[in-house]
């Protein structure tokens, strides 16, 4: 029987307990581990296990030993650290591919959207955390998908979070809406001090719900006036009115 063998693992313990198992040993019976590769990983992301070389002996001493209560505890609590340390670690590899598999999905649903569409672009998730998902897409039909205003995208963004419900999709183009939110920002400060003058409610042309909260947060600086929605999405927009 093998007294060595090659295991791909994320640490030297987690390492040892997969020998263990595999050449059907004990952990006091391993002799030697030597670390081949060494793990790697990017900011915590695209681990990569190392690979190490775990040596043990099958000689069983032919003296008796005898074993202490203390020593007995001893080898019982080591043995479950290393269980314990290898559950975490599936543990940490299944939510890994789990998350892998809702962006690959994401990614599928948002690239057929764009094909039935007919433009040429490419989805890339820039961030999963919890229900909320941000995807970037790149492409020569950048210009298209934006269109005036950010309009098309707004569309697009609504319909993509029809199909996709389990997540709420923001969805980018190369850093369009953050040029946007400028451009949003000023407008809104312009249309509070237009506002200002006038007894009137000033109404804004129909705008999502990200939209709508920057225009709320800028006109609600101004302690004369006072911001309410109307209608209903896609077609909702903000009110702007001297408070009565």
């Amino acid at each position: 029987m093998e007294n060595m063998i090659e295991i791909k693992a994320s640490n030297k313990e987690v390492a040892i307990a997969r020998a263990v198992k595999i050449l059907e040993v004990t952990a006091d019976q391993v002799v030697k581990v030597t670390e081949l590769e060494k793990p790697k990983s990017f900011f915590g992301f695209f681990a990569k296990d190392g690979l190490y070389k775990v040596e043990i002996s099958r000689e069983v001493e032919t003296e008796e030993i005898e074993i202490s209560d203390l020593d007995k505890k001893l080898v019982e609590t080591v043995s479950q650290t290393v269980t314990n340390v290898e559950a975490e670690q599936i543990k940490k590899e299944s939510k890994k591919e789990i998350k892998e598999n809702k962006e690959k999905e994401i990614i599928r649903i948002s690239q057929e959207l764009l094909n039935k569409m007919g433009l040429e672009l490419e989805v890339e998730v820039l961030r999963l955390e919890g229900k909320n998902c941000v995807i970037n897409l790149y492409g020569e039909d950048n210009g298209i998908i934006i269109g005036k205003k950010g309009k098309t995208l707004n569309s697009y963004e609504y319909l993509l979070n029809t199909l996709i419900k389990e997540f709420r999709i923001d969805v980018d183009v190369e850093g369009f809406k953050e040029k946007r939110n400028v451009t949003l920002r000023d407008l809104a400060r312009k249309m509070a001090e237009k506002a200002m003058k006038t007894t009137k409610p000033i109404k804004l042309n129909p705008m999502p719900p990200r939209e709508r909260k920057i225009i709320h947060e800028v006109v609600n600086k101004y302690s004369e006036l006072d911001t309410y929605s109307e209608g209903k999405d896609p077609k909702r927009y903000i009110v702007i009115r001297k408070k009565k």
